[in-house]
């Protein structure tokens, strides 16, 4: 509008018959730049329900801006003040006026821990939902960050042929490392897992084993990257009365 502020202008614009009474006038200076003008209304749920667009407007603009806001109900013959989106009833006009000459006041000690405790009662529904999500998010993370372990894994001969037995000390263990979800590997014991190896196609003599990622039973979802050794020497002799007595 770009007009001086005058009290016959302002009656004149909030006349119920003018186009622009529904809404805000904004003041700069002695000047009036806008009529009409749209608060951003507050969606706060602490507000009171019977409270209408005027005063969640009022409340609105402080909680998007630094403005301070003086409400005023005619109904009730209340004047509340409006301060980062919280509200303070005010019993006079001088209690008012000191306040807006030092806004130190709008921030004592009791009404911070009032907002305070607003803040966090206010949506604790959504915010104790958001609280399982992201403990959900947190245990999924968990269960697929991949992570390496290695244990001494025991070796079990089987299928020996009848007529031969193992001569000497066989080797009784292997290093194995494992990967997989740190979920999975804080479930992996050693004892759980062996190493097997059949023996049905062994020989009288030294017999040189390889061995692969088959012959270790490994548990479902843990795969094996590495092991050592990746031979296994073995000394098998036939069957006599000297290899009974030593049994």
């Amino acid at each position: 509008m770009d007009a001086r502020v005058n009290e016959d202008l302002l009656a004149s614009i909030f006349s119920p018959q003018s186009p622009l009474h529904d809404g805000a006038v904004v003041i700069k200076g002695d000047q009036i730049h806008y009529a009409a003008a749209l608060l951003p209304i507050s969606q706060s749920p602490a507000l009171p329900k019977d409270w209408g667009t005027r005063h969640r407007a009022g409340v609105g603009i402080t909680e998007v801006s630094d403005a301070e806001c003086i409400i005023i109900s005619e109904e009730r013959g209340e004047v509340l003040l409006a301060s980062q989106g919280e509200i303070q009833k005010k019993m006079g006009k001088e209690e008012l006026k000191e306040l807006l000459s030092d806004p130190k006041l709008m921030g004592d000690k009791r009404d911070k821990e009032i907002r305070w405790l607003k803040k966090f009662i206010g949506d604790l529904p959504i915010k104790g939902l958001f609280l399982i999500l992201v403990c959900l998010l947190w245990i999924f993370v968990i269960g697929i960050r991949k992570g390496e372990i290695s244990f001494n894994i025991p070796i079990e001969y089987y299928t020996i042929p009848q007529n031969l037995v193992i001569v000497g000390e066989p080797p009784r263990e292997i290093n194995v490392r494992f990967r997989g979800s740190q979920r999975l590997l804080s479930s992996v014991k050693p004892d759980h897992i062996r190493v097997e190896i059949n023996l049905s196609s062994a020989h009288s003599g030294m017999n040189q084993l390889p061995l692969s990622e088959k012959n270790i039973n490994t548990p479902s979802g843990i795969t094996v990257t590495n092991f050592y050794p990746r031979n296994i020497k073995l000394q098998l002799s036939p069957i006599s009365k000297s290899n009974y007595e030593k049994q």
